[in-house]
């Protein structure tokens, strides 16, 4: 998953920047000419091999820390990064320099950054290419005397690193590891990038943005293959992600065709967690795909795809347990369908279908679950069956299938939801909703409530035990911090298309919090005398 990965980028990066904090070390420059980096987008992709399965360019990290605006998320994604322990390396470093410790990390690694890495027979190897200035470099050697090595490289022996000093830019890696590093350093020597990163045909359309202040490439593992692409620029009051994707297998859908109904997105934006409003997919279903399995489920048959019409909706809410503060999420999947009473046998006969199915891998004696018609809404309660089947998590307790067939002036649809209270509030907004075509012609629209997404984590916190029967510490730091996380971010707005099969581009909009300026206190002055 793209998330996984990127979660493992950070975590990379935070130990190489410890280790980096811990061991600089210095070699005699390079007597070639050096040849930096490519300025344009993704131009850090010239100095690395084509292999690499991760890379990171933050270019003027020192605003970037600067900003007021980021400052809640800064504080976030150090928490994610263990920042305890790398301030104390880069505090630790710092005083043997002389430096304090914020001046020391601009400085280093304030202007251009590089970071990249790959797997070589199951191990990691790692390199970072920082712009620094040669006051710094004399610095670096006067106070920390590494030691010279075979090919031109410094190794700092106790902490094993590498280091070779490529005026302006100074390359790292692992002493023990120095595969990527030497392919760094010998690109930045030569003019030779036959093959390096930048000949990638999955990072060629990338190029052509323009540059951002971070740029990030993750290379998907098998089966989901092809690569990723991220550029990021905050300003007035958000993060603006771009995004590009080409897949092997494609782990999510994006239906290209008509745009988006962001109308639909309006009208069901506000309580849920998450809203996505998509072209139905019509392509082969996966069921690795959490969408596609849950109708898979109950034998989703072509029929059923042919009653289809153009639009689509998945939504995401909460649900409390009964006697307890715990929420849990729920689902409700809304089609737009063509004929809506047909609409209704098919998906009576599909839920049938579903319910048989759970039964089965329940267990169940009676081998289906009854059904409680109550006018247009049906209902099963599921729960009973899905606590068998997943051994009692709590996502499973207040589990009831719902659906219904509903018409208005906003066409047909067929809703399906896992909580009667979350398919009246998506029924009720659909019928309500105005037809409002996306003005970018996007296939998807979606918006994540992060402040929402928060407080549902939280709750989990309340009665981790539900969760974890045992060594509840882990779950409860990783949840803490994960809520953390999207609690700085109000609100998530993207907007997807796929142009070619296997290939998703989105553009993200996070919106941070705002951060009101300090208050200066200005003492009050006594009128002179005389004065009115």
């Amino acid at each position: 998953m793209i998330s996984e990965r990127l979660t493992s980028v950070v975590r990379s990066s935070a130990r190489a920047a410890v280790a980096l904090a811990a061991t600089l070390a210095w070699s005699l420059p390079a007597a070639v000419h050096a040849v930096p980096p490519g300025d344009g987008a993704f131009g850090a992709a010239n100095v690395v091999p084509g292999d690499v399965t991760a890379l990171v360019r933050v270019r003027g990290a020192r605003s970037l820390r600067s900003d007021g605006n980021l400052l809640p998320a800064q504080a976030a994604l150090l928490r994610l990064a263990g920042s305890r322990v790398l301030s104390q390396a880069w505090d630790g470093l710092a005083g043997q320099l002389g430096l304090d410790a914020s001046t020391f990390v601009d400085r280093l690694l304030g202007e251009d950054a590089i970071y990249a890495e790959r797997m070589r027979d199951g191990r990691a190897e790692w390199a970072i290419v920082t712009r620094t200035d040669q006051a710094m470099q004399d610095l670096l050697v006067e106070r920390l005397k590494p030691a010279a090595s075979a090919g031109g490289r410094s190794v700092y022996g106790p902490q094993q690193v590498a280091a070779s000093w490529r005026p302006p830019f100074l390359v790292l890696g692992p002493s023990d590891r120095t595969g990527l590093l030497d392919d760094v350093v010998g690109r930045i020597d030569s003019e030779q990038r036959d093959d390096a990163l930048s000949r990638s045909a999955d990072l060629a359309p990338v190029t052509s943005w323009d540059p951002a202040p971070v740029e990030v490439a993750i290379r998907h593992a098998a089966p989901t293959g092809g690569m990723s692409a991220f550029s990021a620029r905050p300003g007035e009051g958000a993060l603006r992600i771009r995004h590009r994707s080409r897949f092997d297998r494609v782990p999510l859908h994006v239906a290209p065709g008509a745009p988006a109904d962001a109308g639909l997105l309006a009208a069901l934006e506000g309580e849920s967690i998450a809203v996505l409003v998509m072209n139905p997919w019509r392509g082969a279903l996966d069921a690795a795909e959490p969408v596609d399995a849950f109708l898979l489920e109950g034998g989703y048959d072509e029929a059923m795809r042919a009653n289809m019409g153009s639009r689509q909706v998945l939504v995401v809410g909460d649900a409390a347990l009964d006697g307890s503060r715990v929420r849990v999420p729920t689902l409700a999947v809304a089609f737009e369908v063509r004929d809506p009473l047909l609409a209704e046998k098919q998906w009576d006969g599909w839920a049938l279908r579903f319910l048989e199915s759970i039964a089965r891998r329940a267990g169940s004696a009676e081998g289906t679950i009854p059904v409680a018609a109550g006018g247009p809404v049906r209902q099963a309660d599921i729960a009973p069956a899905l606590r068998a089947i997943f051994a009692d998590h709590p996502f499973a307790r207040p589990t009831r299938l719902s659906w219904t067939t509903t018409s208005g002036t906003n066409g047909a649809w067929q809703v399906v939801a896992t909580d009667p209270a979350l398919l009246a509030r998506v029924t009720g907004a659909i019928n309500g909703a105005q037809r409002s075509p996306d003005p970018d012609e996007a296939n998807e629209v979606g918006v994540l409530a992060g402040r929402s997404l928060a407080a549902h984590l939280r709750s989990w916190l309340t009665d981790p035990s539900m969760f974890v029967p045992e060594a509840q510490d882990p779950f409860v730091q990783a949840v803490g911090l994960a809520a953390d996380v999207v609690s700085v971010a109000p609100r998530v707005r993207w907007r997807a298309r796929s142009p070619v099969d296997g290939v998703i581009e989105s553009e993200i909009v996070v919106e941070l919090p705002k951060v009101d300026p300090p208050t200066v206190d200005v003492p009050k002055v006594a009128p002179a005398a005389g004065a009115p």
